[in-house]
């Protein structure tokens, strides 16, 4: 089972979407706007985004995640202006124009390397309109990888225990492991993916590459500005 199929259904309720992420949004992409959510899973900042005026595209390669994305569409937006495809968000040119697009939740460590960063990051550029940002979050690699450590919180609902952990492989990729609890079943299901974790200059050099104008790193979604010891790290990049 693919390791994202077995939080599918419980994605919602595991990372519930956050009012200060749409209001980050708002202060970086003004309306009318189109945008592409690259990593959209189970499609709630998309309808989020949506119902605050912008024509969204979502973009996710797990197809459990797009099901329940397009699920929830079809019941909320019937204008055109809201779309999830399952696709690699490396192939986000194939989607239109727009003027901003988000990577949210640790979805870019999840490239292979740094080569299709690079690709995806060239990719966005050519999708943005002049004056059109980039936001990815990403966790603190900087810190996770000095201190060879990840420590997870575990999340648990109503019918599930959500446990993860990081092992560190010597080619310094990290090996990203779920182990799922389904409580009222009493039975447990666990996978693993492989992450290629960057650092900030690596992916700051990249978006300069890209042609990027200017590229910035915040420790949360009011503009406060990074931090060594932050657990996460925002990214916004400027065309």
């Amino acid at each position: 089972m693919n390791v994202y199929d077995l939080i599918a259904d419980h994605y919602s309720e595991l990372f519930p979407l956050e009012a200060e992420k749409l209001d980050f949004i708002r202060n970086l992409c003004p309306l009318p706007g189109r945008l592409c959510d690259a990593g959209c899973a189970t499609g709630d900042l998309a309808i989020g985004l949506r119902q605050r005026g912008y024509s969204v595209c979502g973009l996710d390669l797990n197809v459990k995640m797009i099901g329940f994305a397009k699920q929830k569409a079809a019941g909320i937006d019937a204008s055109g202006e809201l779309s999830f495809h399952q696709a690699d968000i490396t192939d986000i040119v194939q989607f239109g124009v727009f003027d901003g697009v988000l990577c949210f939740g640790n979805t870019l460590p999840h490239l292979h390397n740094e080569s299709a960063v690079s690709h995806f990051f060239d990719a966005v550029y050519r999708s943005l309109h002049n004056g059109g940002v980039l936001v990815v979050e990403t966790l603190n690699y900087d810190r996770i990888l000095d201190e060879q450590k990840m420590d997870f919180k575990d999340k648990e609902t109503a019918d599930i225990i959500f446990r993860r952990r990081y092992d560190f492989l010597p080619d310094g990729n990290i090996r990203f492991s779920i182990v799922c609890t389904d409580k009222p079943r009493n039975t447990v299901h666990s996978g693993f993916t492989v992450l290629h974790p960057l650092r900030h200059q690596t992916l700051l050099t990249l978006f300069e590459q890209a042609g990027f104008q200017s590229a910035a790193m915040y420790s949360d979604y009011c503009f406060t500005e990074s931090r060594p010891e932050d657990y996460a790290v925002v990214y916004v990049a400027k065309k």
